[in-house]
């Protein structure tokens, strides 16, 4: 090895040797996520093409013009989601002390990412953009959320840290009526899992969207877990809740390599298999937190875009065929204004990032001497 390799090493491990135990497992979960999507990203993306595993457009007597604005995607390889969640798994396996929400975390990001899979492999063995039912995607979602519900109930504290909820911008404890939890569990996790899943609709959106989440996210658990500035808050924290940041890190780790292929023009998309799988890791680790009424704000442009789609949806069947937007979700009403897709990518990574700032502020109330 040269000198100036072995001089790198030595600097690396003097860095590593600084930082805090848990802290260190963050930031290795992170390196190695990150390192391990650098190895694979080149030759997932050969393989998807060589197998002509390729993003299926809708056609243009379903979407109208926005089949014309997206023309230049056809061909490009979908499913490149496994890369992320191969990558994150091995961030998170190799550093991760396991817990019981651990364990329910990667088990709910691999069964999304398998259903993730299975609605991108009809849609490319059928030629079509269908896949699977809505109404079989939602079973699934409400099936793993009856699931969380039931295991979370058997353990006290677990179950007093999800359902004691800080409100943002108060210093206000808010604690959900028994019979609304499992009610407010589906919507934490199938609304967080099926808004990533509308988002990812440009080049690189919900990509750059997911990762100021997940830094809000991994850094509350962080401090939340490690420093007693939340300890007015009159919340039984959960030991081991520090694993939530190590998972953060590591989908982080692996979001990044993504989004150097992800972004415009893409060369990869992540399709249903790393959306699905990424809405529903943010949900769990924002519900295991206890700070899942802020996922309101930091989600905020996930939040936007799927209520435009329920609007769309609601006026057109209801108020006489009408639709408030050109077409939904929200970007597509925005490309079909004339905004170019980086423009809109662009300025919702930008929001993304505002409203992760406007949700630590949210918490000024409860950070007291």
């Amino acid at each position: 090895m040269s000198p100036l390799f072995n001089e790198i090493i030595e600097r690396f491990n003097f860095i590593v040797t600084q930082i805090p135990a848990v802290g260190q497992r963050v930031f290795l979960a992170f390196f190695i996520a990150l390192v391990a999507a650098m190895l694979l990203a080149s030759w997932g993306i050969q393989k998807l093409r060589q197998r002509k595993i390729e993003q299926i457009q809708r056609d243009e007597q379903e979407v109208r013009k926005l089949a014309q604005l997206h023309s230049h995607k056809d061909h490009v390889p979908t499913m490149g989601g496994i890369i992320v969640v191969i990558a994150a798994i091995l961030g998170i396996a190799t550093q991760v002390h396991w817990n019981l929400q651990v364990g329910l975390v990667v088990l709910g990001y691999l069964l999304l990412a398998a259903v993730g899979a299975w609605d991108d492999g009809i849609k490319i063995r059928q030629r079509n953009a269908r896949g699977i039912p809505g109404w079989l995607k939602l079973s699934i979602q409400l099936g793993f959320s009856l699931l969380v519900y039931f295991v979370v109930e058997q353990y006290s504290d677990l179950y007093r840290v999800c359902t004691t909820l800080p409100v943002p911008f108060t210093d206000i404890n808010w604690t959900l009526p028994h019979n609304f939890v499992p009610i407010y569990f589906f919507l934490v996790l199938a609304g967080t899992s099926n808004a990533v899943n509308l988002t990812d609709g440009l080049d690189g959106l919900a990509t750059g969207c997911a990762i100021p989440v997940l830094l809000f996210f991994g850094g509350l658990c962080f401090i939340d877990n490690t420093l007693p500035i939340f300890s007015s808050m009159g919340v039984s924290r959960i030991p081991g809740g520090t694993e939530l940041a190590v998972i953060c890190a590591a989908a982080v780790g692996g979001l990044l390599v993504f989004l150097w292929y992800n972004c415009y023009p893409a060369v990869v998309f992540m399709g249903d298999t790393g959306s699905l799988s990424l809405g529903m890791l943010i949900g769990l680790v924002a519900l295991f937190s206890g700070y899942s009424l802020f996922l309101v704000i930091a989600g905020g442009v996930f939040v936007a875009e799927a209520l435009s789609d329920i609007l769309q949806v609601f006026t057109y069947k209801f108020c006489g065929h009408r639709r408030i937007f050109k077409m939904a979700p929200l970007h597509h009403h925005f490309e079909l204004k004339g905004y170019h897709e980086v423009q809109i990518t662009l300025r919702a990574w930008l929001l993304s990032a505002l409203l992760a700032a406007l949700a630590v502020i949210a918490m000024v109330p409860w950070i007291k001497p």
